[in-house]
């Protein structure tokens, strides 16, 4: 019997031979006529089941009022902190004259230098500082940018962190990397990443493991962890990579830093290597939220901007500029009921009680069940990475490390009716959540119930739930918002006793950015966490 047949008697134990073969016979037509299509030149090619958040929902709030105006920076910055000076102040103090660019660059290198080589960070670091910018001039004129190497970028390669993509060199750049470069940012270097985007715990078994800058025997977290590393240690001013379910939001809550994953859709990845079609955004993270909220809107479609009728900029500014946010905060008791490590409910806890004192009302509400929602999750993100690598892990699976090949052939066994019920769930729990924003307007949880574990540590408890494995608990508030698609900020938000990150997800409506970052440069404001740093290797430790 062919294999396909057997597939169809080992899936329905009662279906007759004659019949298995006939079966069988069809879908062979049907895999052979699909075959001979190369994995690289498809990755821009999605199916047309695209997931729209906006349509998802049963209810969808008038955008909230962010008063205020916009306002100049009140000072300028101290230059002995020029690694952690958001990109586009750097820019402009190079413009005016109080910086060169060659005191940037030596800036940013005297860091890579110092840090890389205990934070592995970095695949290949390409800062140049004989870069020719000519007289063009840019948000971002000569501002070392790093890129999860899961960007692509025309003649330097990009390996996915894979070692199957060891020797991909693209032709062209990726959208958002040309983007950045028509604003004149510079390529620190291609960051560490966990292969192919798959997981959050920071391991990688081609390129290493990526250190969390608070802590050496730490993971930064992943999948962008090298990027999370990188901004926290002030290797590079700002770093711009994937997030299927997790990867920017749990780096930036590990080490210290923003990250944002936008609403679903609305930055272009044409030119990134795909871990998943439907949950995958693009991000973004930066030391400060002023920082982050201007690489977003270069990056950023129109739908936010119009919706709210300023920039992320701008919201952010405004936000900084207030004493009182009168918005309404949403905490999640069902979600928080998992269990929380100690150091991050005492962190959480009182910075619901900072936007208390902000003006914002908290209120308890319920959400659709984050455990319910997590299969979903697994269901689509499985099989769209699956179809995604369906002929590398035919032909070159024994390259793929360990953890991504289990997932890889996971995906191989959903059944298209399984992720057609997968999708119709995404649908019913995206109803279910837009109900919340009757009642409030941003949901804040903590980013991760958990700080960063030890390096390759498989496998953590939260308490009443025992043991899980520790991508499960890393990605426990964060991946449910990529399966509906929603927009979420991660805010630094104070230190475990043993001088650990601790971060903050703030979760609002579709196409909310501004409304997060206006939250955000409040609460940032009023609090002192973006103001720390790491302590450089030689001298272990944060303080």
């Amino acid at each position: 019997m062919k294999p396909r047949a057997e597939l169809l008697q080992w899936l329905n134990p009662n279906l007759d031979y004659v019949t298995a073969e006939g079966a069988g016979d069809l879908l062979d037509a049907v895999a052979a006529s699909l075959q001979g299509h190369g994995p690289t030149n498809l990755f821009d090619d999605p199916p047309p089941l695209i997931f729209d958040p906006v349509k998802a929902s049963a209810y969808r709030p008038d955008p909230v009022e962010l008063p205020g105006s916009r306002t100049d920076e009140a000072r300028e910055p101290d230059l002995d902190g020029l690694p952690w000076i958001p990109g586009h102040v750097l820019a402009d103090l190079t413009a005016r004259g109080v910086l060169t660019r060659s005191e940037v660059i030596k800036a940013f290198s005297y860091q890579i230098d110092t840090w890389d080589s205990s934070l592995n960070a970095f695949i290949r670091v390409t800062l140049d500082p004989q870069t020719d910018f000519g007289d063009s001039g840019g948000l971002l004129k000569g501002i070392p940018i790093g890129l999860q190497d899961m960007v692509c970028t025309s003649g330097i390669p990009t390996t996915a962190g894979s070692s199957i993509l060891r020797d991909f060199v693209p032709d062209r750049d990726a959208a958002a990397w040309k983007r950045l470069k028509g604003e004149g940012a510079m390529l620190a270097g291609k960051l560490n990443t966990q292969e192919f985007a798959a997981g959050t715990t920071g391991t990688n078994d081609h390129y290493g493991s990526m250190r969390n800058p608070w802590d050496l025997a730490r993971t930064a977290g992943g999948a962008a962890g090298g990027a999370g590393a990188a901004v926290a240690a002030g290797l590079v001013s700002s770093a711009v990579g994937t997030d299927p379910g997790g990867s920017i939001r749990v780096p930036a809550a590990h080490c210290g830093i923003v990250g944002l994953k936008p609403t679903f859709g609305v930055m272009d990845r044409s030119g990134v290597v795909p871990l998943t079609w439907t949950t995958e955004t693009m991000g973004v993270l930066a030391q400060t939220i002023s920082g982050t909220a201007s690489i977003a809107d270069m990056l950023l479609d129109g739908r936010a901007r119009q919706r709210y009728g300023m920039s992320c900029q701008e919201a952010s500014a405004r936000g900084s500029a207030r004493d009182r946010i009168d918005l309404r905060i949403g905490v999640p008791t069902n979600w928080l009921e998992m269990g929380l490590d100690d150091g991050v409910q005492r962190a959480y806890l009182q910075a619901l009680t900072e936007l208390a004192s902000l003006g914002a009302t908290v209120h308890e509400v319920v959400l659709p069940d984050a455990a319910a929602i997590a299969p979903v999750h697994r269901a689509i993100a499985f099989s769209e990475a699956s179809s995604i690598h369906e002929e590398l892990i035919r032909d070159r699976a024994t390259e793929y490390g360990q953890d991504i090949r289990q997932r890889q052939e996971a995906g191989r066994g959903v059944m298209a009716s399984e992720y057609l019920k997968a999708a119709r769930l995404r649908g019913f729990f995206a109803r279910q959540f837009s109900e919340v924003w009757k009642d409030v307007d941003v949901i804040v949880t903590p980013t991760t119930p958990v700080p960063a574990a030890p390096v390759d540590t498989p496998s953590i408890s939260t308490g009443s739930r025992g043991e899980e494995a520790a991508h499960t608990v890393y990605t426990r508030y964060a991946a449910p918002l990529n399966t509906l698609g929603l927009p979420a900020l991660s805010v630094p938000c104070g230190f475990t006793k043993e001088g650990l990150p601790v971060g903050l997800q703030l979760c609002g409506p579709p196409h909310s950015e501004p409304m997060l970052f206006y939250v955000g440069a409040a609460y940032e404001s009023k609090t002192p966490w973006h103001l720390r740093h790491p302590n450089h290797p030689v001298t272990p430790g944060g303080k």
